[in-house]
């Protein structure tokens, strides 16, 4: 062979090393970088990235998920598209607070309960996060990702202030307000939660048989129910009006067997004739179901859980008591006094906090709510103007849109996240909202006025607000901040029409809901024009990777093992879009082998001389 036809590439093999190379030259030339301007031809797309928690290592599920998200990028920069797709990280909100909390050992609320205290607490937070941040900085670019760096996560203070200047906008057209009435309420992390939020446990319990007498008569009913820690909160019972049974019952009063008041039997639609006896409690609060049935029957509610987790003195013999240590004692009352009929063994769903997994409790506290009941129907109808990828999964988003039946209860009495930029006056109670334009720390900072506009009153009786926002209050802006919503105004009219969301499964009903709904509310048109929803990344046994589990998988020692290559063959090759799909440490050695064969392609390409020109020819 001649010598101009011998390869110029001499080894045979591709390996881990030559990536390491092509990452250095990326990192010299950033050939990845979005760059705009008003003369660029080009149609601009912004992926909007799932800005990814820092509080944890990725897993190799977590690390496919971006790969898929860079192959989208490219596909689009094939097509011609001027593509931005950012990488920054989320770090606000109560994940990153119960990481710092473990790591350090200490109680957020504790530390946080003097103004230098939560500046120390927010320090902590912060130098976590960032230790944390350099490790998913790492691995995403020696996945071989071609997003482009923001240093500035969602708790800079460009993010925060754009979340509350959204929050001012909102709050001026009507839309937010402040209520007290009852919401999830987890006891752990002593904060609210939305609906979106819970997350379902199966637990195995009992259903008691308990006999309630009836007023003035020797007669008694009985009612099963799971709960019988909540009857110093019953204030009624109720049977469902096609239920004959029950019709005589109509009128008249039983009385609590614990507590000895009366309370009327009443008639609702929701009450299922096929649970234990027909008849249930009314509680304040043993679930939602109470929560409606208490607001449509107009019944005074009676809260005998703390925000501890504790009967308050409210309960009497209960009083002090945790809600398993309540159940317990109210159970031996019930018998000693001759009123458990029988208890029965039954499984049911436990709603628990998403972070720490701890049993929710129903309380009131006041918090900060968003309108979202009358946006419903509108909503509805803006998905039908954005293309879902796969199709079936939208109809998840459809149906948890339909059984919304509360607003979005958007602060918590945490600490790291966006302050709710709200002062008020102590003299006359006016809630005072400044103009947006800066990130505002009312705990801290002094307000922005020199007394009241309404009293008149001095801004020393002016007291900042100390909640912060619900975290996906703040996430759900992404988009707009991705497109420069309210700092450039021509990118963002060219990039938000043709914006896309990647993201997983798993948070339809928050991110991508919220995201939808806030957009709508502050821009009136769709957030994106293609939603692309993938599903899990699962170990070897199709089993989800948890820490508790022991089966997280580091992709790493993988990348280091195997390189970047043959790992993003296997995040392509094992997906099917909007399907969980299975790690696959065989698959990866696929891909090693295939990245061989594409080298060896360009081996022999090697083997000719550059052409002259590149003019294609038919």
């Amino acid at each position: 062979m001649e010598r101009k036809y011998r390869p110029k590439m001499a080894s045979t093999r591709w390996t881990c090393e030559r990536e390491l190379e092509v990452l250095k030259a990326w990192e010299e030339e950033r050939p990845y970088e979005f760059k705009y301007s008003p003369q660029d031809p080009r149609e601009v797309i912004a992926i909007d990235t799932p800005p990814p928690y820092a509080s944890g290592k990725w897993h190799v599920g977590g690390a496919a998920h971006y790969v898929q998200i860079d192959m989208i990028a490219r596909y689009f920069r094939m097509k011609g598209y001027n593509v931005l797709v950012p990488f920054y990280a989320d770090r606000n909100g109560l994940p990153v607070e119960v990481q710092v909390e473990k790591a350090f050992k200490i109680s957020a609320h504790r530390v946080a309960s003097t103004s230098e205290g939560r500046l120390k607490f927010l320090s902590l937070c912060k130098e976590f996060l960032d230790e944390i941040e350099k490790e998913l900085v790492k691995v995403w670019k020696r996945l071989g990702c071609s997003f482009q760096y923001w240093k500035d996560g969602t708790d800079s203070e460009e993010y925060r202030k754009i979340t509350q200047a959204t929050f001012i906008e909102l709050f001026k057209k009507g839309l937010v307000y402040e209520a007290e009435r009852p919401v999830n309420w987890c006891p752990r992390c002593k904060a609210t939660l939305a609906d979106a939020e819970l997350e379902y446990s199966e637990e195995d319990t009992y259903l008691y048989y308990v006999k309630f007498p009836l007023e003035n008569s020797s007669e008694h009913v009985v009612v099963a129910t799971t709960r019988p820690e909540l009857l110093r909160s019953c204030k009624a019972l109720a049977f469902n009006p096609k239920d004959h049974r029950y019709a005589y019952l109509e009128g008249r009063n039983a009385i609590n067997p614990l507590y000895g008041h009366k309370m009327p039997v009443l008639k609702h639609e929701a009450v299922d004739p096929e649970y234990g006896t027909g008849l249930v409690m009314i509680c304040s609060y043993g679930d939602h179901a109470d929560v409606a049935m208490f607001r449509d029957l107009k019944l005074e509610p009676t809260v005998i859980v703390d925000r501890s987790g504790y009967l308050t003195e409210e309960a009497g013999p209960l009083a002090g008591l945790s809600i398993d240590e309540a159940r317990t004692k109210a159970v031996q009352l019930l018998e000693e006094r001759g009123y458990i009929v029988k208890k029965e063994k039954t499984r049911h769903n436990v709603p628990v906090c998403w972070r720490c997994k701890t049993p929710i409790q129903i309380v009131h506290a006041r918090e900060w709510f968003l309108k979202q009941l009358e946006f419903k129907d509108a909503l509805l109808n803006i998905l039908d103007q954005m293309e879902f990828k796969p199709e079936f999964h939208k109809v998840k988003l459809v149906e948890w849109i339909k059984n919304i039946t509360t607003d979005w209860p958007i602060s918590k009495d945490r600490y790291y996240a966006t302050e709710v930029p709200v002062w008020r006056c102590k003299r006359c109670g006016t809630v005072l909202v400044p103009e947006p334009g800066r990130y505002y720390r009312p705990w801290i900072d002094p307000p922005v006025w020199d007394k009241c506009p309404k009293c008149g009153a001095p801004f020393t009786e002016l007291e900042g607000e100390r909640k912060v926002f619900d975290t996906w209050f703040d996430s759900s802006i992404s988009v707009l901040y991705v497109t420069g919503y309210m700092r450039n105004n021509e990118l963002f009219e060219k990039a938000s029409r043709s914006a896309l969301r990647a993201q997983g499964v798993d948070i339809v009903r928050t991110w991508l809901y919220y995201t939808i709904l806030r957009v709508y509310q502050l821009t009136g048109r769709p957030a994106f024009k293609w939603i692309r929803l993938s599903g899990m990344g699962l170990d070897e046994r199709g089993e989800a990777m948890h820490k508790s589990k022991g089966n997280i998988v580091d992709p790493e020692p993988i990348l280091e093992k195997y390189g970047a290559d043959a790992f993003r063959y296997w995040a392509a090759a094992s997906a099917k879009l909007g399907y969980d799909y299975r790690y696959s440490e065989a698959m990866i050695k696929t891909g090693m082998l295939f990245a061989t064969k594409l080298w060896n392609i360009a081996r022999y390409i090697s083997c000719f001389p550059q052409p002259e020109d590149y003019v294609l020819r038919p």
